[in-house]
């Protein structure tokens, strides 16, 4: 399973992709290790939505679901996030990035939980 990190390096916000690795077969699937969460939102927006210029306020997760939201990294790279595409957002310094909302949608935000370890 793929996802989109977006990160700070320097105090520029750029894009890498990575991959949540499944190593624990189980019946209904192969499973990654378990994420510490903190929070969970579930956020609706409409389209033509812009959020200048900020950096990610925690680490966290954010899964599509319906819709699409763009979003222009301080280096200039643009990224459209659709629905089943994962993002983790963790530039939390720097210039950060601009997010466009371009068709409604829904998303779960889940807020990652640093306080107690497992490997990642």
């Amino acid at each position: 399973m793929k996802y989109i990190e977006l990160l700070s390096v320097d105090g520029v916000s750029t894009f890498k992709e990575r991959k949540i690795i499944q190593k624990n077969h189980q019946p209904l699937g192969d499973y990654s290790d378990p994420y510490q969460v903190r929070q969970i939102y579930f956020r609706e927006f409409d389209e033509h939505q812009i959020f200048d210029w900020h950096c990610a306020p925690r680490e966290q997760f954010i899964f599509y679901l319906e819709g699409e939201v763009k979003i222009t990294t301080s280096s200039g790279e643009q990224h459209i996030f659709r629905a089943g595409d994962i993002l983790l957002a963790k530039d939390l310094c720097g210039k950060g990035h601009v997010s466009e909302t371009l068709i409604p949608g829904r998303a779960v935000i889940a807020v990652l939980d640093h306080s107690s370890a497992v490997g990642h």
